[in-house]
């Protein structure tokens, strides 16, 4: 298989952005860090493709050979310790409609959706004004400010009842975790510290000196989730759900680019079971978020004497600690299963949904982001870029709304 020439001169320009955080969050938000521009921006998950052209496109960006955000039906599951259809997906009857998210009064179309709660109805992300990000949220899909201080601030997740969780620069090059609540912000305990996300009872999780952290409310001082054995580990938890269980990934000078482990309510630390990319045992994998005793994250595996890297989708059944891959970037999940990327929502039977592109826009310029899916299903948002130029060369954010 071949790259693109112009994709070759996307992965020149991006190569640096992939050395990673100290702080355990270490893959890089490669469609947001083209949306930004921001030199700080790279605590968040890896959750976006650049490149289109191509029925199937590859892009190399840092290593990696990522499938890009075509139309394409997704691979069967390489399962683990289960069993799965092995026959294409099923489409669902369901549909969805999309429609670009407002932004405040005075402020330009540029904006990206970063986050969500279960239920939908708050949506967090930010806007562009004067061409600096700024926090927002989105209340019903009304936009409201909610301006965090500091350098680079970014909004990553949130309650149905309106709790707001994120982290910004407000020193030289050290993060602050921040907690919205009751109208205003609250500086989370801890130095040099992330916060990744949270759940229902505000349970906030991230990281503090690069090492895994919970805090166990907003105003709580953070507690440092126990490590492997053996010295020389370092990580961040990436989720929270209700029941009290963390997922997160820890590296050290074995395991230098990680593996997904999590933290049961009782503390036990648990390693997750190893997925598939291609067929293959991946080499490296880590979590996102989870919800419901499911985990989606990413996984990748080298190409024996070739170079990139195949990334793919893990999603891990907690409950029966078994796991499946898909191809690509399926970056959110719901307590159903479902997952959601590449235009297209999952669920764990391969039944699929496909997310529409707004008009004018097609499947080979797009460049689409998704970071919120509601557990019922109906909502998913993010954001989307486009190579033809056809946005004016500026995310936008929006939202489907699809058939439960």
């Amino acid at each position: 298989m071949t790259v693109e020439s112009d994709e070759q001169d996307g992965a020149t320009l991006l190569r640096p952005l992939a050395g990673g955080h100290p702080h355990g969050r270490s893959t890089v938000d490669i469609a947001r860090a083209m949306a930004d521009g921001d030199r700080h921006h790279r605590r968040v998950r890896l959750v976006g493709s650049a490149g289109a052209g191509a029925t199937v496109v590859l892009v190399v960006v840092a290593g990696w050979t990522i499938a890009g955000n075509s139309p394409q039906k997704p691979a069967p599951a390489a399962t683990r310790g289960s069993t799965s259809p092995s026959t294409s997906p099923t489409v669902a009857a369901a549909g969805c409609t999309v429609q670009q998210l407002a932004t405040p009064e005075g402020e330009g179309v540029r904006a990206i959706v970063s986050g969500g709660d279960p239920t939908g109805k708050y949506l967090v992300g930010r806007t562009y004004p004067g061409g600096r990000p700024s926090t927002v949220v989105w209340e019903n899909l009304r936009p409201r400010k909610v301006p965090m201080q500091g350098e680079d601030p970014s909004l990553d997740g949130a309650t149905s009842t309106g709790v707001f969780i994120g982290s910004s620069y407000t020193g030289t090059d050290k993060l602050t975790a921040w907690v919205y609540k009751d109208g205003g912000f609250l500086k989370l305990a801890g130095t040099d510290a992330v916060a990744s996300a949270i759940n229902e009872r505000e349970v906030i999780v991230g990281s503090v000196q690069g090492r895994p952290a919970m805090w166990a409310s907003p105003t709580a001082q953070p507690t440092m989730l126990p490590l492997p054995a053996g010295k020389g580990w370092t990580g961040s938890a990436s989720g929270v759900d209700d029941d009290g269980t963390i997922v997160g990934t820890l590296q050290n000078g074995e395991f230098k680019e990680g593996q997904a482990y999590a933290w049961r309510p009782d503390g036990t630390l648990t390693k997750l079971a190893q997925p598939t990319v291609k067929g293959k045992p991946a080499m490296s994998y880590r979590t996102g978020s989870v919800r419901g005793g499911w985990v989606i994250g990413w996984a990748s595996y080298d190409e024996p004497n070739r170079g990139p890297r195949w990334i793919a989708a893990p999603r891990w059944n907690l409950r029966t600690g078994t796991v499946d891959s898909t191809d690509g970037f399926f970056t959110t999940i719901n307590a159903q299963g479902r997952i959601a990327g590449q235009l297209t929502v999952i669920a764990p039977d391969r039944t699929t949904v496909p997310l529409p592109l707004p008009s004018g826009l097609d499947a080979k310029s797009a460049m689409v982001t998704t970071e919120a899916i509601s557990d019922d299903g109906t909502t998913v948002a993010g954001y989307i870029n486009d190579r033809q130029g056809k946005l004016d060369d500026q995310p936008i954010a929006v939202v489907w709304k699809c058939g439960s």
